[in-house]
């Protein structure tokens, strides 16, 4: 007769329920989950161990037919929608971890495909129209491409980044290492923990006689983890709340023109209380401070 599977199965106390949450006294948490308000609140918060930007620039010569339907076009913006890598091995973005210095990676950024959303102004300032700028190129591996200089906007850029956690993967595979691109399309709009590359941009001229922009790019690149810590805090944040204007005096009114709802079950504080053998204890935050 085969064993019930339950039979080896053991118990993970939790100390933080069983002491009564803690900083509850005798209240059971699980039964009544309001008693929680700790001045410490702890977090799961993506952290930056390490960051690098440059500033590339290029002038680009707008599509033909860019500015036809917006004669009065006079100002511009840019914003950074997509970041694309290429793929072919000899053109391509490298991550390549240090022989001799394991916490560090080389990054080699060349060939980044951006994907711009051009807003346009008339004299007075009204914004015209926001239109797509795809597939601009900056760090051009190709020396023959018209965005190339070598000054303002070279073959490649490399540096080195500490990354002690090490890095994400495409895929999972090992072999391909990931560069997390921060962006605003719905698809890359997240951090990652490993390496992340976000770019803001700046006209620096807009030119609608030559149909000529020039954008300067500053490209980020940072190594993020997520960890958690303890962070004192002045409450919650109150959200502004509209209101309906209407003389309706029903029972859904009146919920549509009260208060905005809100999660009000307070979160407990993370430590065992009882925990003698912690050196790091502090007595003074209600026993349950310290550090790692």
């Amino acid at each position: 007769m085969a064993k019930n599977c339950n039979q080896n199965q053991r118990t993970i106390n939790n100390e933080t329920v069983n002491n009564k949450g803690a900083c509850c006294g005798a209240t059971d948490v699980c039964l009544n989950p309001q008693c929680g308000d700790p001045r410490l609140l702890s977090l799961l918060a993506p952290v930056i161990y390490d960051e690098v930007g440059i500033n590339v620039c290029q002038t680009i010569t707008l599509p033909e037919g860019f500015l036809t339907d917006y004669p009065t076009a006079y100002y511009a913006t840019a914003e950074v929608i997509d970041i694309s890598l290429e793929t072919a091995a000899t053109e391509a973005t490298s991550v390549t971890p240090i022989a001799t210095r394991p916490n560090c990676y080389n990054v080699t950024l060349t060939n980044l495909t951006v994907n711009f959303a051009i807003k346009l102004y008339d004299y007075g300032r009204r914004l015209l129209a926001t239109l797509s700028l795809p597939g601009i190129v900056y760090l051009p591996s190709d020396v023959t491409d018209p965005g190339y200089d070598s000054e303002t906007n070279p073959t490649s850029t490399s540096f080195d980044i500490f990354a002690p956690y090490g890095i994400s993967y495409v895929g999972g595979d090992i072999t391909t290492p990931e560069l997390n691109i921060i962006g605003f399309a719905d698809t890359n709009n997240t951090v990652a923990q490993g390496l992340n590359v976000m770019a803001l941009p700046k006209v620096l001229d807009f030119d609608p006689t030559s149909e000529d922009i020039t954008i300067g790019l500053t490209i980020i690149c940072n190594s993020l983890y997520f960890n958690a810590y303890r962070i004192p805090h002045d409450g919650k944040a109150i959200a502004t709340k509209g209101s309906l204007v209407t003389d309706d005096d029903s029972i859904r009114m009146e919920f549509v023109e009260g208060s905005l709802l809100d999660r009000n079950i307070k979160p407990l504080e993370l430590c065992n209380p009882c925990d003698t053998k912690n050196p790091n204890l502090n007595d003074d935050i209600n026993n349950c401070g310290g550090s790692n």
